[in-house]
């Protein structure tokens, strides 16, 4: 029960300071995604596949959509539209968009940050690094996007094009390794921790494989070194 006595916060008061804490981190959005110079360049890349969505799925011009309307669609929200007759579409067709948007605007945002950081300063060693990337195999480099969501569904046959993919998966005791999906699961009673598993996983170095339950939710989308355990990268062979 809140109370109003001297010092304590009331309901309201926590209401008012969580709406104000929302309305600044979306203001901050619209500004990177919409405005700003260095970074709105990452949906000007992508628009061309944002209008594709809208036109699919029978929306108004991508053009007409408000600065706030399109942050909130370029990280999967679905327009109101969408809510009323084509909810299922906007998951499986989104997704995957969603997915390739965020990673690249996460990349080109560290990008900008590693560029602008002045190592002179003092501050440059206050404080530990929020980011170190990923020591990658020999000839491996990041895949260019994520896998699309419903490749990661499990039970879904389109993970059948994920057998034969590269991937860093980081365990607790042995960091991250380099393993090949082997075989995708279609058993809905093969389960890790309650999940269903989606993939198999074969690792050469020790010539194991293991049950995994890949997603999106556990990607390391930043390809940091010091993501935490159990989260996995797609990689793939660089360009000669």
């Amino acid at each position: 029960m809140h109370s109003n006595m001297p010092g304590q916060t009331t309901k309201t008061e926590c209401a008012r300071t969580a709406l104000l804490q929302a309305q600044q981190y979306v203001g901050t959005m619209i500004h990177i995604i919409c405005h700003c110079p260095a970074t709105k360049v990452v949906l000007e890349k992508l628009t061309d596949k944002f209008q594709r969505l809208i036109r699919l799925l029978d929306l108004p011009p991508f053009a007409s959509f408000t600065p706030d309307q399109i942050t909130r669609l370029v990280f999967g929200n679905p327009p109101p539209p969408v809510l009323n007759k084509n909810l299922k579409g906007w998951i499986t067709e989104a997704t995957p968009i969603r997915g390739e948007f965020t990673f690249a605007l996460r990349l080109h945002v560290t990008s900008l940050h590693c560029d602008t950081v002045d190592l002179s300063s003092d501050d440059a060693s206050d404080g530990k690094d929020d980011f170190s990337p990923i020591l990658l195999p020999p000839g491996f480099q990041p895949a260019s996007v994520p896998p699309p969501g419903n490749v990661l569904v499990p039970l879904d046959s389109a993970g059948k094009q994920m057998i034969g993919q590269h991937i860093l998966f980081k365990w607790p005791k042995h960091g991250c390794c380099l393993g090949k999906t082997s075989s995708w699961n279609s058993n809905p009673n093969r389960t890790v921790c309650k999940q269903i598993v989606n993939f198999t996983v074969f690792y050469s170095d020790d010539s194991s494989s293991g049950p995994h339950c890949l997603s999106l939710d556990n990607y390391n989308i930043d390809a940091d070194n010091d993501s935490p355990n159990h989260t996995w990268l797609l990689i793939e062979p660089s360009n000669p």
